[in-house]
C-alpha cells in the first residue's frame, strides 16, 4: 500500500497506467550479500593468469567483512563490489605474486585484513616456526590446561597445540550442526515472510540476529578449513605449523566460542565503550588523563588485534577544562561479552615517596549494548546513540575492575575475571581478555 501511494505521489496517472506490474525489491541482507561476494570471488580467481594456478585460498573472517563493507552501499547496492575486489584483493595479490615464487606442495594463500586494506601472503604450513619472545606469558598453564586463549598468547606451532584447537573446534562444530542452531536460523528467516515484517520496527533485531547466526556458521567453516590446512588433517598430519597462523586460529576459536554463547543465551553482540576522567579535586588530573590515554590506546589495540570493527566516536582531551573522554562503537564476534567486564574503575598505582606507598590514578570505563536499529546517517548521530545507550545503562559499576602497577615490579590484578600477572605490557597491548587465571 505504501509503495503504490508513493508511486502515485511521484508520477502522473498517464505513466502509471502504462505499468503492467510493480515489483518491490527488499534490501539486501548480509546473508545474501555474502553469497554474492562468494560468487564474485570465485569468478575473480577464474581470470586469466589465476585460473591455471593450483592455489588453495584461506580467508580470515575480517577480510570477508572488510569486502562486504567496501563492496555494498545502501544507495548503490552491490555495484561497487567488483571495484572493491579489484582494488583491495587483486591488486595486493598481484604484488604478492611478483615478489614471491608460486607456492608448492601444501602452501596456500592467506587473505586477512590489514589496517584499511587486505593482506595477501603465501603460507608454508611446513616452515619451521619460532615463537616470538614478546608474546610468551609469564605464567604458563598447568599441564593439559591449554586453551585457545593461552595458545593465542604463546604459540609454538606444535602438534599438541593443534590437537587442543581441534578439540575446541569439534565442540564448536557440534553446536553449529545441532538441530537447535538450525531452528534458530529458520525462526529468524520465517519472521521475514510476514506481510508486515519490513515495516515493523522489530525487523532490525531480526535481521541482525539472522545475519549473526549465518556469520558465525561461516566463521566456523573457515576455522575448520584453516585447521585442516595447518595440522595436515587430509595429509595424515604434520610435525609443526607456523606459530603466527596457529595464534590466529586460536583467536578465531576464542571469538567464535564467545559468539556461540551470545546466540545461545541471546546476549547483546555489539557494544559502546567509554573511558572518562573528570576533575573532582581528589586526584591529580594530569596523571589520570595520562592513564586514560593509555587505556584508550589499550582498547584500540585490543580491537585491532581481535579484528573488531572499532569506530572512534569521540576523543576529547581538554586540559583547560580538565576533562577526558573517549567513546567507541565496537562490532565483531563477542564484542559486548568480551568488553562487558571492563565496566568500572581502572586504577593505576604509582610508587609514592615511601616504601609500599602509592599514588593512584583512576579512570572510569563504561560498556553498554549497541542494540540493532536503523542505519545512522553520520558519526555524530552514532555518538548521540552511544551516549543515550550509556546513560540508559546507568553509571556502571563503581567497583574496581583492574589495578595496574608499574613499579617497583609490574603487576596487574583483574578482580572481574580473577587473574593476576606481571605482564603489564601484554595487558596494555590489549590482551586483557585472554590472560590466565591465577
Amino acid at each position: 500500500g505504501e509503495v503504490y501511494r508513493a508511486i502515485e505521489r511521484e508520477f502522473r496517472k498517464e505513466f502509471i497506467n502504462r505499468l503492467d506490474r510493480v515489483v518491490v525489491f527488499r534490501p539486501l541482507n548480509r546473508d545474501i550479500m555474502r553469497e554474492i561476494l562468494q560468487k564474485e570471488l570465485i569468478a575473480a580467481f577464474q581470470r586469466r593468469g589465476l585460473r591455471n594456478r593450483a592455489w588453495a585460498v584461506e580467508w580470515d573472517e575480517s577480510a570477508i567483512e572488510f569486502l562486504l563493507d567496501k563492496g555494498f552501499k545502501p544507495d548503490l547496492g552491490a555495484r561497487p563490489l567488483k571495484r572493491a575486489i579489484e582494488q583491495y584483493l587483486l591488486s595486493p595479490l598481484a604484488i604478492t605474486i611478483v615478489r614471491h615464487q608460486a607456492p608448492e606442495g601444501d602452501q596456500f594463500l592467506f587473505v586477512s585484513r590489514k589496517e584499511d586494506g587486505l593482506d595477501v601472503r603465501f603460507v608454508d604450513p611446513d616452515a619451521p616456526s619460532e615463537p616470538e619472545p614478546a608474546t610468551v606469558a609469564a605464567e604458563p598453564p598447568e599441564s593439559g590446561a591449554e586453551t585457545p586463549q593461552s595458545i593465542l598468547l604463546r604459540p609454538q606451532g606444535t602438534p599438541g597445540e593443534l590437537a587442543v584447537l581441534r578439540r575446541h573446534f569439534e565442540a564448536l562444530n557440534d553446536i553449529v550442526e545441532a538441530d537447535d542452531w538450525g531452528r534458530r536460523k529458520d525462526a529468524a528467516f520465517s519472521e521475514m515472510e510476514d506481510a508486515d515484517f519490513w515495516s515493523s520496527p522489530d525487523r532490525f533485531a531480526t535481521l541482525g540476529k539472522a545475519e549473526h547466526i549465518d556469520r558465525v556458521g561461516a566463521g566456523v567453516r573457515r576455522a575448520q578449513s584453516l585447521l585442516n590446512r595447518l595440522d595436515g588433517h587430509a595429509a595424515g598430519g604434520r610435525n609443526n605449523a607456523p606459530a603466527d597462523m596457529v595464534s590466529m586460529l586460536a583467536q578465531n576459536l576464542h571469538l567464535l566460542e564467545t559468539a556461540c554463547l551470545d546466540i545461545a543465551e541471546e546476549r547483546p553482540r555489539e557494544a559502546f565503550l567509554m573511558a572518562e576522567v573528570r576533575a573532582d579535586g581528589t586526584q591529580d588530573w594530569a596523571r589520570c588523563a595520562a592513564f586514560a590515554r593509555r587505556l584508550a590506546a589499550m582498547y584500540e589495540g585490543w580491537a585491532a588485534a581481535r579484528r573488531m570493527r572499532l569506530t572512534k566516536l569521540e576523543y576529547e582531551d581538554d586540559k583547560a577544562r580538565q576533562f577526558f573522554r573517549a567513546v567507541y562503537a565496537v562490532a565483531g564476534y563477542g564484542a559486548h561479552s568480551l568488553l562487558a567486564n571492563e565496566t568500572g574503575l581502572h586504577v593505576l598505582e604509582l610508587p609514592g615517596g615511601k616504601p609500599r606507598q602509592y599514588q593512584r590514578a583512576g579512570v572510569h570505563v563504561h560498556v553498554a549494548p549497541h542494540a540493532d536499529g536503523p542505519p545512522v546517517e553520520s558519526k555524530k548521530d552514532l555518538l548521540r546513540q552511544a551516549m543515550q545507550a550509556l546513560r540508559a545503562d546507568g553509571d556502571g559499576e563503581k567497583a574496581i575492575v583492574r589495578r595496574y602497577r608499574e613499579g617497583p615490579s609490574p603487576l596487574v590484578r583483574d578482580m572481574a575475571r580473577g587473574w593476576r600477572s606481571g605482564r603489564l605490557d601484554l595487558v596494555l597491548a590489549g590482551n586483557f581478555d585472554v590472560m590466565e587465571r591465577a
